[in-house]
């Protein structure tokens, strides 16, 4: 090998190398693409149990997986996404975590009458369950069935009662036609069960499906939360829309509060009404009284000094009454906060929040009130030393998942090869191909050596070539 390496030129052993550093590159890449293909989305926003289920299937499919997102995402090599997609339905994977009709495949006839009613509960509550997660806003349902046992000889009966506790998306809420629907497929699918006995939570224990029967006494019920979110709502779109057109831009966040008054409040207010000149009322009676001594002429003049007299008079006044009942769901008072980059000056943020005061049609009297608060963006600051043990943190964590991730391709790597066997005979053959050509362009390039008595004839001719051109100078 020395004495062919030794024998080749500067420019033969310079191809040699490049062509070895080139079949390795090629044999190194073509492994690695067979070892670790390109993963795809089998399912995502799982629940713990909904993922060991489906690892549990993989597993017994032999099908290399990873798993992401804090386990609730489980990926699969994209050319087998669809199949075991597809494969893991038709088996019934994911369950839920809840079991539906399927508990009666294989049902024994010898059960007494309680089992089966227990079974039968268990799997309406199963599917029930399952048609209520398949709704955009729901991430998990749990529904509880007490159902009316009918009884011939018992005339009175408790009737059926349910309740359901909703896992919410994040971001994501039900209204109020939405929980009525959910009460209405319930009450629907078990007998002798209405609608408003159907309890909705969400998994923080809040009530969905309404505070109040009546919402007499200002309580709160589902429809006023919505109609009080739909008013915020065209309110919020209202700002956004002039902040847009006044900035320029999205780079703003609006919040409204509106609280509603659903107190019932009758009012009686009666007054006195003021007729006349003087507005002392309209007279109704006058009486004058007069008192004095008679006697002659004589006396007249004397007993004219000692006559009094008195006047009464009467005066009758109109009543005014005044009757003012103030329906529930007035609106008691409306707060706006608003954030905006600090690029208007001081005087423009101020007509800026007279102007969404106006547009909005607040009542200072009332109490509204509008804060808007222009913040610049936080400059980065430097790395500290709390920052720095976070990146350590968070780089240990990373390798450690990275380790578990190729553990994972490590297991699954037979299974990978065994699916791309004809990989391994084509790099092989073009290993030897690129070799063979290699060697041949170093043959042709390398110039072949004289042997002795090749020499000898060339230094011959050579010798007579020169004997002959002194011969004829």
């Amino acid at each position: 090998m020395r004495q062919f390496f030794a024998s080749m030129s500067q420019r033969a052993r310079i191809g040699f190398v490049v062509g070895i550093v080139l079949i390795a590159g090629i044999v190194g890449a073509a492994s690695w693409w067979v070892m670790h293909p390109p993963y795809g989305v089998l399912f995502r926003d799982l629940r713990e149990s909904d993922a060991a289920e489906i690892s549990t299937a993989l597993d017994q499919m032999q099908v290399p997986y990873r798993l992401a997102d804090e386990g609730k995402s489980i990926l699969v090599p994209d050319a087998q996404v669809y199949e075991t997609r597809m494969k893991l339905v038709s088996q019934g994977v994911p369950k839920g975590g809840s079991v539906g009709f399927e508990l009666f495949k294989d049902s024994d006839y010898g059960v007494t009458e309680f089992a089966q009613r227990v079974n039968f509960q268990r799997a309406l509550q199963g599917e029930l369950e399952r048609t209520i997660s398949a709704l955009d806003e729901v991430a998990s349902a749990r529904v509880h069935l007490t159902i009316r046992r009918t009884d011939l000889f018992s005339p009175d009966q408790d009737p059926s009662k349910a309740s359901v506790t909703l896992g919410m998306r994040p971001g994501k809420h039900l209204d109020a036609r939405e929980v009525v629907g959910i009460q209405r497929l319930v009450a629907s699918a078990v007998e002798g069960l209405a609608s408003d006995a159907v309890v909705v939570l969400d998994d923080k224990g809040m009530m969905l499906s309404g505070y109040a029967a009546g919402g007499q006494n200002g309580a709160l019920n589902s429809a006023n939360l919505d109609a009080q979110s739909q008013m915020e709502g065209q309110l919020r779109g209202r700002v956004g829309e002039l902040l847009h057109r006044v900035l320029r831009t999205d780079n703003f966040t609006v919040s409204v509060n509106v609280s509603f008054n659903y107190d019932h409040v009758k009012q009686v207010r009666e007054q006195l009404i003021g007729q006349g000149k003087d507005g002392n009322g309209l007279m109704v009676r006058e009486k004058i009284n007069s008192s004095g001594h008679a006697g002659d002429d004589a006396d007249a003049e004397h007993t004219r000094g000692n006559t009094s007299s008195d006047r009464e008079v009467e005066y009758a006044h109109g009543r005014e009454q005044e009757e003012v009942e103030q329906a529930p769901g007035r609106i008691g008072r409306i707060s706006v906060g608003i954030v905006i980059p600090a690029t208007l000056p001081a005087g423009a943020v101020n007509k800026l929040s007279e102007v969404v005061s106006a547009g909005l049609g607040l009542d200072a009297s009332r109490g509204d009130k509008v804060d808007i608060a222009a913040i610049a963006p936080p400059e980065p600051v430097a790395a500290t030393a709390s920052n720095a043990l976070n990146n350590a943190v968070a780089a240990h964590a990373e390798a450690v998942a990275t380790s578990s991730a190729s553990a994972t391709d490590e297991a699954a790597s037979p299974a990978v090869a065994s699916r791309y066997w004809w990989i391994y005979p084509v790099i092989v053959a073009l290993v030897l191909f690129l070799v063979g050509a290699l060697l041949m362009a170093m043959r042709t390039s390398t110039p072949r050596r004289l042997t002795l008595s090749e020499r000898e004839a060339a230094l011959l001719r050579l010798r007579q070539w020169i004997e002959t051109s002194e011969v004829e100078r």
